[in-house]
């Protein structure tokens, strides 16, 4: 039986780098993003013959703003991707795409390209909002586009929002998701913001001219957050993300539950018999690689950050990555995958923070409670193993 394997693609194009980004993207000409096209097929090539006993289950093109491409190289990716990988006739094909770089006629070649999902870039319902963050859309435009994909029958569309920006109220969030709701998407993503160093937010902030919501508004905003979607029907099922019944996005999931990944173009992380790495970040670097010429060979040389992980590592990443997940860890799964109990390993940090009711324990799991998510940085750190 073969094992699930996921795909990310990284488009790293942008047509302008918004206040609060850090990602990898930039802004670059027609005839570089077709070179990037073009290698990123090839290594996709190359790397197949390494997948034949992995069947995908899931695609997730990212970015960047991967709806800048046009449709037909959006088409060709995901062709190569079927013509030299087992793909699973119901698997989870995300594309992100934001307001202002989608028309509907690349709507309609994503539907006939396979893609099931789309990922919308909204971050707010708020257009003063949004012209400080950066984005180059209104929130008509986001408009435009949900009813476009509607239009195309996509039945499963993510939003994503972020929520304690700077100036922002409790009154202008109530409005962003009560908007955003009122439209029924399946899933919702919300992030809280973080300034990141390398930013102009983070210049902004040095300099002491951003104005950041209070430690006291933003616990008021996260606690409506809460509340507001679960009336509305959604399920948190990790700390950032909020789905309708049976829309949970399975590539996220598949991440956190530890399922193997591979990622193509520059500074793609992959994840696979018990190594991680991370593709180069130079974009030159990677449009000269003779993946066609060298095969493998030229795969390997483009790989940073090299690392066959412990077991004792693996460990740290099942519980970090499970308790981001409301379901939590299951004691079996553990005892399954390493052949020791949970108790035996992390007992001290399970009984502290379930007596301090920051986790829960039902069911032969352990979970995160609502107060114990609200301060997972700490609790997340204590499950550091001494490799000592």
């Amino acid at each position: 039986m073969k094992s699930d394997l996921e795909l990310y693609i990284h488009i790293p194009f942008c047509e302008k780098k918004c206040n609060y980004c850090d990602f990898l993207s930039f802004k670059a000409g027609a005839d570089t993003q077709a070179d990037y096209v073009s290698q990123l097929i090839k290594e996709l090539t190359v790397m197949s013959a390494q997948c034949a006993n992995y069947t995908v289950s899931s695609v997730f093109v990212g970015g960047g703003t991967p709806s800048l491409l046009q449709a037909s190289q959006i088409e060709d990716i995901i062709s190569a991707i079927r013509r030299c990988y087992d793909v699973a006739e119901d698997a989870e094909v995300t594309i992100e795409c934001n307001p202002g770089s989608v028309m509907r006629h690349k709507l309609a070649a994503y539907k006939k390209a396979g893609i099931n999902r789309l990922s919308i870039g909204l971050q707010s319902a708020d257009n003063a909002e949004l012209k400080l963050l950066g984005r180059i859309h209104s929130y008509e435009e986001f408009l435009k586009t949900y009813q476009a994909a509607r239009m195309e029958k996509f039945d499963n569309i993510n939003v994503d929002l972020i929520n304690c920006i700077p100036m922002q109220s409790m009154t202008s969030w109530r409005k962003t998701l009560r908007s955003v709701t009122m439209l029924k998407p399946e899933h919702i993503s919300i992030y809280n913001m973080i300034i990141e160093p390398g930013t102009p937010f983070y210049e902004m902030k040095q300099e002491g001219v951003l104005m950041m919501p209070s430690e006291d508004e933003q616990a008021e905003i996260d606690e409506f957050t809460r509340s507001f979607m679960k009336k509305s029907g959604y399920e948190r099922y990790e700390f950032s993300n909020w789905a309708k019944p049976g829309h949970t996005c399975r590539h996220n999931l598949g991440y956190w539950q530890g399922v193997q990944y591979l990622g193509f173009g520059i500074g793609a992380a992959s994840y696979m018999n018990g190594c991680r790495w991370k593709n180069t970040s130079s974009i030159e670097e990677y449009i000269y690689a003779h993946f066609e010429e060298d095969g493998m060979q030229a795969v390997q040389g483009i790989r940073r950050e090299f690392k066959e992980l412990s077991r004792e590592e693996k460990m740290e990443e099942f519980m970090f990555l499970g308790l981001r997940c409301t379901a939590g860890v299951s004691e079996m799964n553990f005892k399954g995958r390493f052949g020791v109990g949970i108790a035996d390993v992390y007992g001290e940090q399970l009984a502290k923070y379930t007596a301090m009711e920051l986790m829960e324990h039902e069911g032969g799991r352990y979970r995160l409670s609502e107060r114990g998510i609200e301060v997972s940085n700490i609790i997340l750190s204590d499950f550091l193993l001494d490799r000592n």
